[in-house]
């Protein structure tokens, strides 16, 4: 084991922060409960954030460890707001009383300024973000990452949108880093 790895490990031990482990070809997200040369021990944890169990994984199989990049402290955010993240998911109030389009979902969510992920037919990177403005053919997007970051504009062809996510894990996970973010600045 290097000296920088055994420092990194004793730093997330120490603060108690999550790191990540790339070993033997997976990824292992957890706290770093004890290290030695041979083995590390780490109390495993979800992508969600939620705790797993206690796994020992062998010194030398890890390849990278991840500490305080923008994923894991993604994960560490997942793990302090539960409530907000995996809470019960809203749902547009009237809809289920109108017949429900492609369109009218998006129009609804200009409307309420609701953060959605746009699942379309021309990406494998679907975008998060707020409805800025609806024509009958296109709609112009304020996008967010993955981390709330802004990540600019986008213009979509509406007939391009075969899904409209709305209120799941990510796009509240987005909104609750947008709202802190904006409270900071204030």
């Amino acid at each position: 084991m290097g000296a920088l790895l055994t420092d990194l490990l004793q730093r997330a031990q120490r603060t108690r922060r999550v790191v990540a482990l790339q070993a033997a070809g997976e990824l292992y997200l957890g706290y770093v409960l004890s290290h030695n040369p041979d083995l590390v021990l780490l109390r495993t944890i979800t992508r969600q954030g939620m705790l797993t169990g206690v796994r020992s994984i062998a010194l030398p199989e890890v390849a990278q460890v991840h500490f305080d990049d923008k994923y894991v402290r993604l994960i560490e955010f997942k793990e302090q707001h539960p409530e907000a993240v995996y809470g019960l998911p809203t749902a547009p109030d009237g809809l289920d009383q109108h017949y429900l389009t492609v369109p009218a979902l998006l129009q609804r969510a200009h409307e309420a300024h609701q953060l959605v992920q746009l699942v379309t037919s021309n990406s494998q990177n679907d975008p998060y973000g707020y409805v800025v403005r609806l024509t009958d053919d296109e709609l112009l997007l304020e996008v967010f990452t993955a981390f709330g970051e802004p990540d600019g504009h986008t213009v979509l062809q509406v007939e391009d949108v075969r899904s409209v996510v709305w209120s799941d894990e990510e796009t509240r996970t987005i909104e609750l880093l947008l709202r802190q973010r904006a409270a900071e600045n204030q």
